[in-house]
């Protein structure tokens, strides 16, 4: 298992280990990995004074696993709300973009609301099975996360609930902050509720919403997700977002729903 999911070989460049992995095409990176990359170099520049409450990560298209370089700058400046932008940079091409909102907390706003009408399920033991059964072996995202299934599988179509958590850093060296730790796992609730098999179709995620009130005070985060399909190649993703001590917000992600290209018919065409 990787150390981490990058290194920083300069002030504002990383490289991919392995553990950034797709499942579709090693030579390319999974959403996670580089969505907490960019919202962990915009929380360095909140210094700790506000919080970020949304974020919007869009995916410009395919994320290759090579060096890249993170450019942060402020939108909309402010001393109780403000916006920030992200983006990653490969080979001269924007392949990701974080944008963020975050919130100056306030110590006179003490009021604490839950809205979850029952208990939270306790943290399952581990299982042998792989977390994602019928992707390329070996594929090392799932080595430095935590899946612990509730119920529903990535192997079965259907909601899922999942608690998970993330083992490695995402910067070596760096500690890993508790947005980081919950945007590594909250791109993979396409999977996980996936409605149709993932070894016939292709779930193309353009982008990964996050809505939160509060972040993870856990290692732990409970994904409870599901899908929904249009019946012309559309859909959605919806994930509720709990650490172990109550809700943290939300996770969307729209979907571009094909069938996969049998490898007969792809090579015809190069």
């Amino acid at each position: 298992m990787s150390e981490s999911f990058y290194h920083r070989t300069g002030p504002t460049t990383f490289t991919p280990t392995p553990a950034t992995e797709s499942p579709w095409d090693q030579s390319l990176q999974h959403g996670g990995p580089p969505s907490a990359l960019l919202l962990g170099e915009i929380e360095r520049t909140l210094h700790g004074h506000s919080r970020i409450t949304a974020a919007q990560i869009d995916f410009h298209g395919a994320i290759p696993r090579t060096t890249g370089e993170v450019t942060v700058r402020t939108l909309r400046p402010g001393r109780r709300i403000r916006l920030d932008a992200a983006t990653l940079t490969i080979g001269g091409r924007v392949v990701a973009e974080a944008r963020c909102w975050s919130m100056a907390t306030s110590t006179g706003a003490d009021k604490r609301v839950e809205h979850r009408a029952t208990p939270l399920p306790a943290i399952p033991d581990p299982v042998p099975e792989p977390a994602f059964p019928g992707f390329p072996q070996p594929w090392h995202y799932p080595d430095a996360t935590d899946w612990r299934p509730v119920t529903g599988s990535s192997g079965q179509p259907g909601p899922a609930a999942v608690w998970t958590r993330v083992k490695i850093p995402v910067v070596a060296d760096e500690a890993i902050t508790p947005l980081q730790r919950l945007a590594v796992v909250a791109d993979s609730a396409n999977g996980l509720s996936s409605e149709l098999p993932l070894d016939e179709f292709l779930y193309v995620p353009t982008a990964l919403h996050l809505n939160l009130h509060r972040h993870p005070h856990s290692e732990w985060t409970l994904l409870d997700a599901r899908t929904s399909l249009s019946g012309d190649g559309i859909g959605t993703t919806q994930a509720d977002l709990y650490d172990p001590s109550g809700t943290l917000g939300t996770a969307n992600q729209p979907l571009l729903v094909q069938p996969r290209v049998p490898d007969t018919a792809r090579k015809s065409r190069t």
